[in-house]
C-alpha cells in the first residue's frame, strides 16, 4: 500500500503471476524497557497507568491455564519483544517468539485465531505465523513476501496478505487458515487495497485506478472488472446485507478502456464523486461529493457511513492535483494543511449528511455495538507535531477521549492507512468499553488502553509498537502444560 499522499504517475495495471519471496525485514521502532517505565508524562489523561515488563521466551511448558476474560476478549501486542497476549488489566496470557519481530496482529472475525508476520532480522527471512487462542496451537508457514498487511474472510477459510512485489508496488496473495498459500498466483499492481464481502467470500480490490472483484479467490485470476476510479481513496467498503460497495469516483464513471489522457481531462473538471455500488447488477448511487484522500468506515447496520474528505489547496490542470501528477509523469506528495477537512455522517438512503467534527480524520471506526464513532486525528495545528488525538462520537455529541504520541509504527505502517486497516476490527474492545493503541512514551513504545466511560484514563500494559484487540470474546478452554 502506497503512502495516501502520493499518486500514481501512470495507470495500473494488475498483473497475475507467481512470484517467489523476496525483500528485507523492517527494521526495528523500539527497545526494551525496563519495568519502571514513567509514562505518566507521555499519556493524557494518565489515570491509573502501569507497565509491564517485557515477556520471556514462551515454551510448551510454560503454557499457561486460562481463566476466562469476560466481555473484554484479549489484546494482541506485538514488537521486537515478540507477539503477547493480554487481559484487558494488562496480564498476560500467552507469548511467542520473544526474540523475534513480530508485525501485523490480525485478528480473524470470530476472535478464536490471530495471525502475524514474524521476521528473522539476522537471517532476513519471514513466516506466516497463525495462533488459535481456543488451544494456544502455534503454525508457521514461510512466507512469500514480508507480509504487511493481513485480513481474513469472515468464515476465516482464507486470508488476504498484501506484501511487497519484486516488481515494485504491491501484490496480492490468498492464504488458507493456517498461513500456506491457497492459490497458485498473485494479483500486482502499483497499489492494492483489499475488503471482503460481509457474510461471504466475494473480495473487492482498488488496484491503482481501478476496481476488481473476485468471486472465486481460490482463482484469483478470474475477476471481474469495474473500470478505473482514480486515487482520491484507498479501500473500498462493503455495505454489509446489501451486496453493495462505497467508493470514491474521481473520473466521472469513465467506462473500461478510457485512454489515460481522457482520464487526466476527466480527473480535471470533475469533482471526487462518494458512489454506492451493486456488485450484481452494476447499478450506481450517487451520494454527493467527496473529495481528496477520503475515508470511509460503514455503520455495523449498513445504513449509514463515517467519511473523512480532506480538503486540498486549488491546483495547476484545472485544480485536480491528480490531474497535474499525471501530466507532469512523476510523482508527487500531496500534503494538505493539518485538520482541514471533515468528518461526516452520511445517511447511505438519502445521502444526506451531517458533520460531526471539522477537521480531518485520520482514523474512524464503529463500536461493536455501534454506538459510538472512533475518530482519531490531529491533536494540533503545528506540522511539526506528533500528537494525536482520540474522540468519541456518540450520536449526538462529540468528546475528546485522550491525546497521545503514537509509536512509530503505529502511525506510518497503520494510522496512514486507516480506512484498509479498519475493514475488520481493529481498536475496540469486544463490549464497546475501551479501546487499544500504541503509544509512545518519552523512552519506550508500549501498548495503550484507553476507558470510553468512567475516569479510568489510558493505561499503559507494556512494551509494544502495536495492539488490537479481539473483535469477539472468545474464553479458552484451560491448557495443560505439556
Amino acid at each position: 500500500m502506497p503512502s495516501r499522499r502520493r499518486l500514481a504517475t501512470r495507470a495500473a495495471i494488475c498483473a497475475l503471476l507467481v512470484l517467489a519471496s523476496c525483500a528485507s525485514p523492517p527494521e526495528r521502532t523500539s527497545v526494551p524497557a525496563p519495568a519502571d517505565a514513567d509514562l505518566e508524562s507521555a499519556l493524557a489523561p494518565g489515570g491509573g497507568t502501569t507497565s509491564a515488563a517485557a515477556p520471556g521466551p514462551a515454551t510448551e511448558a510454560a503454557r499457561p491455564s486460562i481463566d476466562p476474560v469476560g466481555g473484554r476478549g484479549l489484546i494482541a501486542a506485538s514488537g521486537p519483544t515478540g507477539l503477547r497476549f493480554l487481559r484487558s488489566d494488562g496480564s498476560e496470557v500467552f507469548a511467542v517468539a520473544a526474540d523475534q519481530v513480530v508485525t501485523q496482529p490480525t485478528w480473524s472475525r470470530d476472535g478464536s485465531r490471530l495471525a502475524a508476520t514474524l521476521l528473522d532480522p539476522d537471517r532476513g527471512e519471514a513466516w506466516v505465523i497463525v495462533v488459535d487462542v481456543t488451544t494456544w496451537d502455534v503454525t508457521t508457514a514461510p512466507a512469500s513476501r514480508p507480509y504487511f498487511f493481513y485480513t481474513w474472510s469472515y468464515d476465516g477459510s482464507r486470508l488476504a496478505a498484501l506484501g511487497p512485489s519484486p516488481t515494485g508496488g504491491t501484490a496480492a496473495d490468498i492464504l488458507d487458515g493456517t498461513g500456506a498459500p491457497a492459490a497458485d498466483v498473485s494479483l500486482i499492481s502499483q497499489s492494492l487495497f483489499v475488503a471482503w464481502e460481509p457474510g461471504g467470500n466475494r473480495l473487492l480490490l482498488h488496484a491503482g485506478h481501478g476496481l476488481l472483484l473476485i468471486d472465486d479467490v481460490n482463482s484469483p485470476d478470474s475477476h471481474h472488472d469495474f473500470g478505473p476510479v482514480g486515487f482520491d481513496f484507498q479501500a473500498p467498503a462493503w455495505v454489509p446485507g446489501t451486496g453493495d460497495f462505497l467508493y470514491v469516483d474521481s473520473y466521472a464513471q469513465a467506462p473500461i478502456g478510457t485512454e489515460p489522457e481522457a482520464l487526466v481531462d476527466r480527473s480535471a473538471t470533475t469533482t471526487p464523486q462518494l458512489l454506492r455500488r451493486s456488485a450484481d447488477s452494476g447499478e450506481i448511487t450517487e451520494l454527493g461529493p467527496a473529495g481528496a484522500f477520503t475515508l470511509m468506515a460503514v455503520h455495523p447496520t449498513g445504513d449509514r457511513a463515517a467519511i473523512s474528505v480532506a480538503e486540498l489547496e486549488p491546483g495547476a490542470a484545472g485544480g485536480s492535483l491528480e490531474a497535474a501528477v499525471l501530466e507532469a509523469g512523476q510523482t508527487a506528495q500531496a500534503e494538505p494543511s493539518v485538520g482541514a477537512g471533515s468528518v461526516q455522517i452520511v445517511d447511505l438512503a438519502t445521502a444526506e449528511r451531517r458533520t460531526v467534527l471539522d477537521r480531518i480524520g485520520l482514523w474512524l471506526e464503529w463500536s461493536p455495538d455501534g454506538e459510538r464513532l472512533l475518530i482519531g486525528t490531529s491533536a494540533s495545528d503545528d506540522r511539526e507535531s506528533v500528537g494525536l488525538a482520540w474522540y468519541i462520537w456518540d450520536g449526538n455529541e462529540l468528546s475528546e477521549l485522550a491525546r497521545f504520541a503514537p509509536t512509530a509504527t503505529f502511525f506510518r505502517d497503520y494510522v496512514q492507512f486507516a480506512d484498509q486497516y479498519t475493514e475488520a476490527p481493529r481498536l475496540w474492545s469486544p463490549d464497546s468499553t475501551a479501546i487499544a493503541f500504541g503509544a509512545q512514551t518519552a523512552d519506550y513504545a508500549v501498548s495503550a488502553v484507553a476507558q470510553v466511560e468512567g475516569s479510568g484514563g489510558v493505561t499503559a500494559l507494556g512494551l509494544a509498537d502495536v495492539s488490537f484487540w479481539s473483535p469477539v470474546a472468545v474464553d479458552p478452554p484451560p491448557v495443560q502444560p505439556g
